[in-house]
């Protein structure tokens, strides 16, 4: 098979609470700390699996700042994405002066923000960066804004760094790549299944939720991609799918779950999500006593 050599894995990250449901920075600070044992390429700090809709500005910076001190600030992609340019502007300043030297920014949402918007959104973001790179962040399922391809362009256009593509099929996300063929910028998918695919579609790998509790196989998936070794590859991508599977592809409450059993403090969700039940946290438990 053909060996991918730059293929980068990153993880998003939770943010973990305590039972009042306050941010817990001191168990944020455990999680993160663990997973910067292992070898991965970066972190997605505050995004979807970190509940950022959840968080106040504050906290979704403090705990940035805990993912920063872990993974190191070249690792960790700052999420300063808002439903409004003024927020997001805010945030973008405010991370560069707490060190920042990543940033993602989700596209606005809620309303459906029109193309002017957009590209006045992203120019001024990357204007408030002042250097510091700005990765795009698409998501039209849950923020009801669509970029199709050519759109994209356009917005990559205004300085973007690379983007993130979350909740599209890899035939989708190849689209996006080959639009975005002549500025060289890479191009991530959401999809932790997908790694194998994305890769070959063009893509510069995932940013992937699950591997946040589970990183092995996704590292074994990452690992036999550079090497081009297909038969460590096959294993890996079986691992990947069993990792994706029994978390109900990356349920926060399973991957909290999973988080328990590495010996991270317990955490509760803020999103309107239902807390694993007694007999899912036993299966999950035989279910992933080999990933872990």
């Amino acid at each position: 098979m053909t060996a991918y050599p730059a293929s980068n894995l990153i993880s998003a990250l939770p943010t973990l609470f305590d039972a009042h449901g306050e941010v817990d920075l001191g168990a944020t600070k455990t999680a993160y700390a663990q997973l910067a044992e292992t070898p991965l390429d970066g972190v997605f700090v505050a995004g979807t699996t970190g509940e950022f809709t959840t968080l106040t500005d504050d906290e979704r910076l403090a705990v940035c700042a805990v993912a920063a001190d872990a993974f190191g600030p070249e690792r960790t992609y700052w999420h300063v994405g808002a439903a409004s340019t003024h927020q997001a502007v805010r945030l973008t300043r405010t991370a560069v002066d707490l060190g920042a030297r990543q940033l993602a920014v989700l596209t606005p949402y809620y309303f459906p923000a029109t193309e002017a918007a957009l590209l006045a959104y992203y120019e001024q973001v990357v204007a408030a960066a002042a250097g510091v790179p700005v990765y795009g962040y698409l998501f039209a399922a849950r923020t009801t804004v669509a970029v199709p391809p050519a759109l994209l362009a356009g917005l990559a256009a205004t300085g973007l760094a690379g983007v993130k593509i979350s909740g599209e099929s890899t035939a989708l996300v190849g689209e996006y790549v080959a639009a975005l063929a002549d500025r060289g910028i890479p191009v991530y998918s959401g999809a932790d299944a997908e790694f194998a695919e994305v890769v070959a579609a063009g893509g510069a790998g995932v940013v992937s939720g699950v591997s946040s509790a589970l990183p092995k196989p996704f590292l074994e998936v990452r690992d036999a991609l550079r090497t081009g070794d297909a038969d460590a590859l096959a294993v890996a991508r079986e691992r990947a799918h069993r990792a994706v599977a029994v978390t109900r592809q990356g349920n926060l409450a399973h991957l909290k779950a999973v988080l328990e059993l590495r010996g991270v403090p317990a955490s509760g969700l803020r999103a309107p999500l239902d807390a694993i039940s007694p007999e899912d946290r036993r299966a999950l438990e035989a279910d992933v006593a080999d990933l872990l």
